[in-house]
């Protein structure tokens, strides 16, 4: 027996009618989708990060030139 719990209160998934587990796929989609775009923008962040301090390094260097 699948439980799952809402705001601290526990339901059955047997008991769950189609149109409600309909919803709850449509939860589980966005939970996943949260996670991917959230790993996405942790990506991209540290790669803005990593090329920002790749500039300064140069720009460093170019003023070290001069």
């Amino acid at each position: 027996m699948t439980k799952l719990t809402i705001d601290d209160k526990e339901y059955d998934l047997e008991t769950f009618t189609e149109e409600q587990h309909q919803i709850l796929g449509v939860l589980n989609l966005g939970q996943n989708s949260v996670g991917l775009l959230n790993h996405m923008l942790q990506c991209v962040q540290a790669i803005q990060q990593m090329k920002t301090n790749e500039l300064k390094q140069t720009l460093d260097v170019e003023t070290d030139d001069q």
